[in-house]
């Protein structure tokens, strides 16, 4: 890699999150207008540049960059792809714009990273957004790339800065984290602290289900399988019960986040397995 057809004109892109295949991806629409969906961490701009080059865009083209919401694997190429794409238009929700457009809040966005991710920190160094590049969004907005709309729908539960994007002409709706992770081919939850909420994200999640789509294109990895229907209803029914796996471990193991990972099965494994379980500790407590 780093790209990959996905669908019509729809293509992944794997920036190697922390040298690593398979563990992040962000997409790239050629359309008439060329649509960015995520920036991939600050460290994946070489990866996203390569891609335009192999499918032929040239990056004075780019039209669009979807930020799906401000976790910095999902929006932290973003001031640095500002300066690669100069005609590209930001859009973020609005919620989050401040903490990628303004240096106070940017830099408090930076530092909560840095505490979560503690030495673990493969994001590498972000770049402020300049504000005039950029448009806030709150769900219900659409954006014209040339031969379709694409809808962006708010998608809170994961964190409350989200959108999942449907795509009309593919029937494609690209969760990225709103509605789990779609790991070595197989549903894994994606529940980060400090905003990881239970009944928002099932909310979310039966919300988009309502768009019947086709294909689920998820941040990590890649697109899921041809049933993307029957993907939303088995992550509603996983969810729950990850959460009571981690309830039940922790009558155990209290908040040692590593023997509660040590003590969980291989059906739970994933490469953001601690940090998912710090975020189901965390929403237990605001309970």
């Amino acid at each position: 890699m780093p790209v990959a057809h996905a669908l019509d004109d729809v293509h992944t892109v794997d920036p190697l999150l922390d040298g690593t295949a398979g563990r992040l991806s962000v997409y790239l629409v050629d359309a008439p207008e060329p649509t960015l969906i995520d920036t991939g961490t600050a460290d994946s701009v070489e990866a996203i540049c390569d891609a335009l080059d192999t499918v032929g865009i040239d990056r004075d083209d780019v039209g669009h960059v979807l930020v799906s919401h401000i976790h910095l694997d999902h929006a932290g190429g973003a001031g640095h792809l500002a300066d690669e794409f100069p005609n590209a238009t930001f859009y973020i929700h609005e919620d989050g714009f401040d903490f990628l457009t303004e240096a106070d809040d940017f830099e408090r966005l930076n530092s909560s990273v840095d505490r979560v991710m503690g030495e673990n920190n493969a994001y590498g160094e972000p770049k402020l957004l300049d504000p005039a590049r950029c448009c806030a969004v709150s769900g219900g907005d659409t954006v014209d790339i040339g031969d379709r709309e694409l809808e962006l729908i708010y998608a809170p539960g994961h964190a409350s800065t989200h959108y999942a994007v449907f795509d009309p002409r593919t029937e494609g709706l690209f969760t990225i984290d709103s509605a789990g992770m779609y790991f070595e081919g197989a549903l894994r939850p994606t529940t980060p602290p400090p905003e990881f909420d239970l009944e928002t994200t099932l909310d979310t999640v039966d919300r988009l289900r309502a768009y019947d789509p086709d294909r689920l294109f998820y941040g990590h990895f890649g697109p899921g399988s041809r049933d993307a229907v029957r993907e939303l209803d088995r992550y509603e029914r996983l969810l729950p019960e990850w959460v009571d796996t981690v309830r039940e471990l922790r009558a155990d193991h209290g908040d040692d986040v590593a023997s509660i990972v040590d003590a969980l099965g291989p059906e739970w494994r994933s490469f953001s397995l601690e940090l998912d379980v710090a975020g189901v500790l965390h929403s237990l407590d605001q309970e």
